[in-house]
């Protein structure tokens, strides 16, 4: 009797010593073979993660080092790869942030710069870097020159930019095909060349660096709205007139809302016959002669001062009534630029020289 119960307790035992090893088999072969719902589900969303541009060393948990890195330079966590569609309709696709930015064209130097970038090459870079006043007080550091007249291919595929941001004066007519082959390349054609604020917030989309673009926007129209408080009332009934000396007897005038408009500009008085279109004229020293302003600001390119010099000696010109009060301010040729540190620098000689007055 007793060894059927030992038999029968042993018989139970195996049973549920089985019973266990089933249970862990079970477990093996859900985790390892055929997964459940739920699990196939949450490794398809980090699959699908790796098929973005992000690799297994990438994925981590939050709070690394990388993400932290990511968020401290201003780029939103998980943005790239990021696809961004240009003038020209093309879609630029970036699968990292870019670090290494070259431009062929200054404005778009200038943007990079107020959006924090430096970039890594630029069209000119040695003549601006020596030349354009509205550098001269920024530590940049060593900015290669990718040449003057047309982009050395061969240093920048040297470089091997993350993306190079090219200007166009039609957009509808492109060829990129040698710069594509290098790296990524973003078009952008008259409306951001004209509008400097337009530049800073598709740059900005392109970079990541939107909350920076309305950051300088917003601190730049601040600025002019306290500037144009303390101007009002002094210069009532005084005209102001912005000109560009281009050459030997040929002079540009534009209208300019940021001097001119009165809610959104310094507000100052554009003088009588001053032209309402924001292109540039060509204006005759008779015009001038004729809309004679109360202040006269001259933006002189480097090399032509011994132009502007001969100026100052005409009779006619001598004539003015800004100029027999002393009331003339001779720019950097920057002050003719729409850009946006150009656009800057004007606005800050010419308010410190009226407000000094």
């Amino acid at each position: 009797m007793k060894k059927l119960i030992r038999l029968m307790i042993t018989t139970a035992m195996i049973a549920v010593f089985a019973a266990g090893c089933g249970k862990e088999s079970s477990k093996i072969t859900t985790t390892e073979g055929v997964k459940t719902d739920q699990e196939a589900s949450e490794d398809g969303e980090t699959e699908g993660a790796l098929e973005k541009g992000t690799t297994k060393e990438d994925t981590g948990p939050a709070g690394t080092e990388d993400q932290a890195t990511q968020e401290d330079s201003g780029v939103p966590a998980k943005r790239y790869p990021y696809t961004y569609v240009d003038v020209s309709g093309r879609e630029v696709i970036l699968e990292k942030e870019p670090v290494k930015i070259a431009t062929d064209y200054l404005p778009l130097w200038e943007t990079l710069l107020l959006l924090d970038i430096t970039p890594v090459a630029a069209s000119g870079a040695e003549n601006y870097l020596a030349t354009w006043d509205p550098f001269q007080d920024l530590n940049m550091g060593e900015i290669i020159d990718l040449g003057s007249s047309e982009v050395n291919l061969e240093l920048l595929l040297e470089l091997q930019p993350d993306v190079f941001l090219h200007q166009v004066a039609d957009p509808s007519n492109i060829d990129v095909a040698n710069f594509e082959k290098i790296s990524p390349v973003a078009v952008f054609g008259p409306e951001t060349k004209m509008d400097w604020r337009l530049s800073l917030r598709e740059v900005g989309k392109l970079v990541g660096r939107e909350e920076k673009a309305e950051e300088v926007i917003a601190e730049f129209d601040k600025k002019i709205a306290d500037s144009r408080e303390k101007l009002q009332g002094k210069y009532e009934g005084q005209t102001v007139f912005q000109m560009s000396l281009m050459d030997v007897d040929k002079y540009y005038c534009s209208y300019r809302p940021v001097l001119y408009d009165k809610k959104a500009g310094l507000g100052l008085t554009a003088p009588e016959g001053h032209t309402t279109s924001e292109n540039y004229e060509q204006v005759s020293m008779e015009a001038i002669v004729a809309m004679n302003p109360d202040y006269i600001f001259v933006n002189v390119f480097d090399g032509d001062e011994a132009i502007y010099e001969e100026l100052t000696n005409n009779s006619v010109w001598k004539s003015l009534k800004a100029v027999q009060a002393d009331h003339v301010v001779k720019l950097d040729g920057a002050g003719h630029a729409n850009s946006g540190l150009a656009m800057q620098y004007t606005i800050n000689k010419i308010v410190n020289a009226l407000l000094i007055e």
